[in-house]
């Protein structure tokens, strides 16, 4: 049985018998992360970045995957598309996002991303540029904007570079 070093409504600090510290989120059953494209002749033309306020960053607005926790009785498909709608203002369903597999964050972590994969190619470009989020901290001021694959590939989000690398290489 693993001792509970710390506890809060979002997360514990744990520790194994043997030892080994490591993070677990309270607050959800795992997270989903999605990351939205558009192609051209050439492949991937561009992706929807996010930028949040993420207080442990201390730096202002990042550059980040749209994500959020997998709530109790929703399957991570349907919490993608709850997230899109949210965060990116894109309502669609599941059936349109193509799964890319399932990556731990961080190795001091047993929470479990789901990733998704959204072509927005052809479609208008009707998407919410301050969508109106969950109406967390993190997410006041947040909004969405086209960025070219170097813009992305230079970003801080372990989850965004994870989507990537699956979209282009194969999930």
């Amino acid at each position: 049985m693993d001792k509970i070093l710390y506890e809060n409504e979002w997360l514990s600090l744990q520790e194994t018998p043997d030892g080994y510290t490591f993070l677990h989120e309270n607050r959800c059953n795992g997270i989903v992360a999605v990351i939205v494209y558009t192609t051209d002749e050439m492949g991937i033309d561009k992706i929807l970045g996010r930028w949040e306020t993420n207080p442990a960053h201390k730096d202002g607005m990042n550059l980040c995957a749209i994500t959020g926790g997998i709530e109790e009785g929703i399957k991570p498909e349907e919490m993608a598309v709850v997230e899109l709608s949210e965060e990116a203002g894109i309502n669609t369903v599941p059936e349109t996002l193509k799964f890319l597999g399932q990556v731990k964050p961080y190795k001091a972590a047993d929470t479990t991303a789901y990733l998704y994969a959204l072509d927005w190619t052809g479609n208008d470009d009707n998407i919410e540029r301050n969508p109106k989020g969950d109406g967390s901290s993190g997410e006041q001021g947040a909004y969405v904007d086209w960025i070219d694959l170097d813009t992305a590939l230079h970003c801080k989000d372990a989850l965004l570079h994870s989507m990537m690398l699956k979209l282009i290489f194969g999930g």
